[in-house]
């Protein structure tokens, strides 16, 4: 298996076990604020970005044209294609709502080219009920839709193996963005989806009932600088985090040229004393799939009946190694 991996990391090629958290050990408290964007690099970069040089022309010939926004309130958040009528998104996305409150559209060409209404929703049974240091594991959302999607839409496969430290991602999302230095500055749109990348920088330590790490973490690296979690940018106008609307949103490997869904971004982590998320120096992580694959193809193939349970802010607190305490607020970004 060929997987790419980031140059000049100073965490990679390494396989991972309960001691790739010695990263965070390193670590004051970690607070999620509500998250912002997915965001561009430094303005004054060289070379320079801006939220529009992220936006994917979402043409057919796309690669991420299987790559959707789902619509629940009113508001735009995020989803992938993994068969011909399910979609794979964030448990917390879709929570407290009812099918008829959820949809999932197309924006071939950059309009709203088609918008499915959900059948069932199937939310993992252990979404609230177990975290890690504050990090709300099972955070994960399988959608049946109402019809089939149109064939020639991509379905991407989900991986199913694990990943050294320093695998590089591609993170496709609808939230709103801005730059690393000053923050959001536009909002996220349904029909407006961007582009970037950043690297699984560490892996929440196995629990017991998993085989392998369920959730990964990563961080923002601004132009030349070493941040939080050790490495070099991938670039001013590649490197990115996630954020408001971006909830649900697919992070991809390329294995042997084919694209994967690795995870499910679903949180972002700010350190006090530093810039808080989404500004250069935050981190951000998911859902590791490999270690839900099981689960994802058991909802696909027996949707249950639709599901509903309460949404909104939870606060949860544990401790990372002797180092303090850890706040995290997670909610529905947006």
């Amino acid at each position: 298996m060929t997987v790419e991996h980031k140059p000049h990391a100073t965490l990679q090629k390494k396989c991972y076990a309960a001691s790739r958290l010695a990263t965070l050990l390193l670590l004051s408290a970690l607070i999620v604020p509500q998250a912002q964007a997915l965001m561009a690099g430094d303005p004054n970069g060289v070379p320079a970005d801006s939220p529009a040089h992220r936006i994917d022309p979402n043409t057919e010939q796309s690669p991420w044209a299987g790559v959707g926004s789902i619509s629940v309130h009113g508001g735009a958040y995020s989803g992938v294609v993994i068969g011909p009528r399910q979609i794979l998104t964030a448990a917390h996305v879709v929570a407290g709502s009812s099918a008829n409150d959820v949809s999932f559209n197309l924006n071939i060409n950059g309009n709203i080219s088609q918008s499915i209404a959900a059948k069932e929703i199937s939310i993992h049974p252990g979404y609230g009920k177990h975290s890690f240091q504050g990090i709300v594991l099972n955070d994960l959302a399988v959608i049946q839709l109402t019809s089939d999607l149109p064939a020639n839409v991509p379905r991407y496969p989900l991986l199913v193996e694990a990943l050294p430290i320093g695998t590089v991602i591609s993170l496709v999302g609808y939230g709103a963005s801005g730059d690393g230095q000053h923050g959001a500055t536009v909002g996220a749109q349904a029909n407006v989806k961007r582009v970037g990348k950043n690297v699984m920088d560490a892996f929440v330590p196995r629990p017991k009932m998993f085989e392998l790490p369920p959730a990964y973490l990563f961080d923002f690296d601004g132009p030349n600088v070493i941040n939080t979690m050790g490495g070099l940018t991938l670039g001013n106008t590649v490197e990115t985090t996630v954020g408001s609307g971006d909830s649900g949103s697919p992070a991809f490997v390329s294995v042997d040229g084919q694209w994967m869904v690795a995870g499910i971004n679903t949180f972002q982590l700010s350190q006090p004393q530093r810039p808080a998320a989404p500004l250069f120096g935050s981190m951000g992580g998911g859902m590791f799939v490999p270690a839900y694959a099981d689960w994802i193809r058991s909802a696909m193939a027996k949707p249950a009946a639709a599901t509903s349970t309460q949404h909104g802010d939870l606060w949860l607190s544990g401790f990372i190694g002797v180092i303090g305490l850890v706040w995290v607020r997670r909610k529905r970004w947006g």
